[in-house]
């Protein structure tokens, strides 16, 4: 039975477009020109996110065929993420500390989600090879932002993979990106399974994650952070729902404090 669904970061080559001309300005098309800026934002989101720590609300639901809420759990935690390179791999490492009691045994029939903060690696430059991206316009409701589809090719690498019974399965994303014409920063993202992993019982498992600029005393530019991810799972006889709110986003830091004291005299006999 699925209880736990862990969306990490997996490995791209670093030799990987290393050493290639860049194409000139004036032959990028408006959509690479978009793409280009999206890649330098989330490049820096690499080092911003790693560089903070907040307070994440996750609210588990499991829900009836019809949606209403059969079973609800709320925790939070002190939350923080190490995005590093293993070698050749990208790698994505939380860390939740529970704050307040822990939940007893009985409530934790829910399905655990992680990782789904980070999902707009998929615009990370080393995988563009990955996808078929589309121009979809400008947001009719928000015209400063420019809507991108994108869909995964079948073999190529994938920036996430599904953590499930202690395998790992790579994830075909489809779906569309909200990004901000100017900067090319992403502030919604949408991505859902191409077809299902029937192999594991996953019929559907969608996903939204939103950012926004975040003020940290003494940055010299707000960082785009993610404020909320929504998961939503079927198997063949659960359906699940998942949200994570991320707030209170503070410095990440590590101090450490020594003391020297003078050696004890040991009298002589």
């Amino acid at each position: 039975m699925i209880r736990h669904l862990s969306i990490l970061a997996i490995g791209f080559e670093l030799s990987i477009g290393l050493g290639s001309a860049a194409a000139p300005a004036s032959a990028l098309t408006p959509l690479d020109d978009l793409l280009a800026r999206a890649g330098q934002q989330v490049a820096r989101f690499w080092d911003q996110f790693s560089a903070v720590t907040c307070i994440e609300t996750v609210e588990q639901d499991k829900l009836s065929d019809d949606g209403k809420v059969l079973l609800k759990k709320r925790n939070a935690y002190d939350y923080l993420v190490l995005l590093q390179f293993s070698g050749d791999d990208l790698m994505v490492n939380e860390s939740r500390v529970l704050q307040g009691k822990a939940a007893k045994e009985s409530d934790r029939a829910l399905l655990s989600t992680s990782g789904f903060s980070t999902l707009v690696l998929i615009f990370h430059p080393r995988f563009h090879s990955s996808y078929l991206f589309t121009d979809q316009g400008s947001d009719p409701q928000m015209p400063l932002l420019r809507r991108v589809r994108f869909e995964h090719i079948r073999g190529r690498r994938s920036p996430s993979v599904l953590q499930l019974r202690s395998r790992e399965y790579p994830i075909e994303w489809q779906g569309t990106a909200w990004m901000d014409s100017a900067t090319g920063n992403i502030t919604r993202i949408q991505a859902s399974l191409k077809e299902p992993l029937e192999d594991v019982g996953l019929m559907r498992l969608d996903s939204e994650v939103r950012y926004s600029p975040v003020p940290l005393g003494g940055a010299k530019e707000l960082p785009w952070l993610p404020m909320a991810a929504q998961i939503e799972a079927d198997t063949r006889h659960q359906h699940w729902r998942n949200l994570h709110q991320f707030t209170a986003y503070r410095q990440f830091s590590v101090s450490t404090d020594s003391k020297t004291e003078a050696p004890t005299e040991v009298s002589k006999q």
